[in-house]
C-alpha cells in the first residue's frame, strides 16, 4: 500500500459517520415517514369532508394502526438511543427533540381519524355548511404539516415565522367558522346536531395546526 493511498484511507475514516450519528439519521428517516403516513391521513380525512367519500374513512383507521405501531417503535428506538454514554448534548437534545415530534404527529393522525367518525355521522348534512371555508382551513392546516416536515427534514429552524403566519390563519378561520355557524342558533334538532359536529370538527383541525407548529418548533429550538 502507497503512502498515499493509506492517506486516503485515513481520511475516509475520519470522514465516516460515527454509529450515533447513523442512528440518529435512521432515527430522522423513521419519524419523516411517520409524518408521510400522517399527511395521507389527513387527504384522506378531507375527501370524507369535501365529497362524504366514505371508502377513506376505512383507510384513515387502517393507516391509524399502523401509525400507532410505527410511534411505538420509534419511542422506543429513541429510549434506546437516549441510553447511550457516547452521545453529546447536542444529540440528546435531538433525540429528546423527536420524541415529542413523533408524540406530534401522532396525535394529528388521531385528529385525523376523528375527523374521517365526524365526517361518517355528518353524511346526512351533505353538502356541509361553511364546507368551503372548512376546507380552506383543513388546507391550511395541511400546509403547516407540510412544512414542519421540511423542517424536520432540512434541521431548519428559520421556517417558524412562516408557520406561524398560517397558524394565525387557522386560529381566525376557526374563530369566524364558529360565529357563523352559531349565528343564528339552529332551530331544528337536525341541524344543531350537525352544527355541534361542525364545532367538532373545527377543534379537530386547528389542534392538527397546533401540533404541526410544535414540531417546527422543536426543531428550531435544536439548530439553534
Amino acid at each position: 500500500m502507497t503512502i498515499l493511498a493509506w492517506r486516503r484511507m485515513q481520511k475516509a475514516g475520519q470522514n465516516a459517520p460515527s454509529p450515533d450519528s447513523l442512528a440518529l439519521n435512521s432515527l430522522k428517516q423513521q419519524l419523516l415517514k411517520l409524518g408521510s403516513m400522517v399527511e395521507e391521513s389527513a387527504v384522506l380525512a378531507r375527501s370524507v369532508l369535501a365529497i362524504a367519500d366514505m371508502e377513506a374513512a376505512p383507510q384513515i383507521r387502517s393507516s391509524d394502526d399502523k401509525i400507532d405501531i410505527l410511534y411505538h417503535q420509534l419511542e422506543n428506538n429513541c429510549t434506546q438511543l437516549l441510553t447511550d454514554k457516547n452521545l453529546s448534548q447536542q444529540q440528546v437534545r435531538e433525540v429528546l427533540s423527536y420524541i415529542h415530534c413523533v408524540r406530534d404527529l401522532e396525535r394529528i393522525g388521531d385528529y385525523c381519524k376523528e375527523l374521517a367518525e365526524l365526517g361518517e355521522r355528518l353524511l346526512p348534512s351533505q353538502p356541509l355548511p361553511q364546507r368551503d371555508a372548512i376546507l380552506i382551513m383543513l388546507d391550511r392546516c395541511r400546509s403547516l404539516l407540510a412544512l414542519a416536515l421540511d423542517c424536520v427534514s432540512e434541521d431548519d429552524g428559520s421556517a417558524g415565522a412562516k408557520l406561524q403566519n398560517f397558524d394565525d390563519l387557522v386560529d381566525t378561520d376557526y374563530e369566524q367558522l364558529l360565529e357563523k355557524m352559531m349565528d343564528p342558533i339552529p332551530t331544528s334538532a337536525q341541524a344543531y346536531e350537525a352544527s355541534l359536529l361542525l364545532v367538532l370538527v373545527l377543534r379537530c383541525i386547528e389542534r392538527m395546526a397546533d401540533h404541526a407548529v410544535n414540531v417546527s418548533q422543536r426543531v428550531a429550538r435544536v439548530s439553534k
